[in-house]
């Protein structure tokens, strides 16, 4: 669970509030106007040539308003608690404003946009025990850089976003004190579907690809495979409500 947390921290803009990724990847990229769409994730093992279904791992719930923008976002652990929660505002379909819990260290965060042109933003966080850091994003067609300071003006961390031209997040690369803390690259397939993470520098390093067994009568996947370095490791089963 440390290194969901640590995911969720280093790329808390990307789901919400990412100028380059919510407007191109409406509904998640999902197919049919979902509300809701719910993802169990299972480990699992190979047994007679046959992928078992092993404990629930993690559970994430994703609701979106009438527009495809994510509304609230929410982790849950093996037990049913939650993790983490997001909860985002927008005002004439951009958003400006987020909410979040996380568990591992019970801090309640909200963030504010203060600024937005058409080629950066400025949001400022302010957390429950009292710390309060501004991030500056630049971005262009494809790339955005997310610098945060602290309230005496120290780089906390830097962040770089890639998206493709479909806008698919395909790279992100965390610095802090100018060296690298976390980085991945993806590739996805003509529906925009992941087949492949590089984790190249994470808790979790490796090589991830991706398997999608079923789909429903909109077309979207209910039943994903996730290999590491080509050896089973989870099976996620989706609930789509429309």
């Amino acid at each position: 669970m440390k290194k969901i947390m640590f995911i969720l921290t280093v790329t808390i803009f990307v789901v919400g509030c990412s100028e380059n990724n919510i407007k191109k990847q409406k509904f998640l990229g999902a197919k049919g106007n979902p509300k809701t769409i719910k993802e169990t994730i299972y480990e699992a093992f190979e047994k007679f040539g046959e992928v078992i279904e092993g404990d629930v791992d993690e559970v994430i719930r994703y609701e979106f308003d009438k527009n495809g923008n994510i509304q609230k976002l929410t982790h849950y652990n093996d037990e049913g608690d939650i993790v983490f929660s997001e909860s985002y505002v927008f005002e004439d379909g951009e958003c400006v404003e987020t909410k979040s819990y996380q568990k591992y260290n019970n801090i309640v965060s909200t963030s504010r946009l203060k600024n937005r042109t058409s080629k950066n933003e400025t949001w400022e966080r302010e957390t429950s025990d009292g710390k309060i850091t501004t991030s500056y994003s630049e971005y262009d067609k494809f790339t955005t850089t997310i610098i945060t300071k602290d309230s005496e003006n120290n780089i906390v961390s830097k962040q770089e976003n890639t998206i493709d031209n479909k806008g698919n997040l395909v790279e992100i690369k965390v610095y802090k004190e100018e060296k690298v803390v976390y980085w991945y690259k993806t590739k996805f397939d003509d529906n925009s579907q992941e087949i492949e993470r590089k984790m190249l520098v994470s808790y979790d390093e490796g090589v991830f690809t991706y398997k999608y067994d079923s789909f429903d009568k909109k077309g979207n996947w209910i039943k994903r495979f996730e290999y590491k370095d080509g050896e089973i490791k989870s099976l996620t089963i989706r609930e789509i409500e429309y």
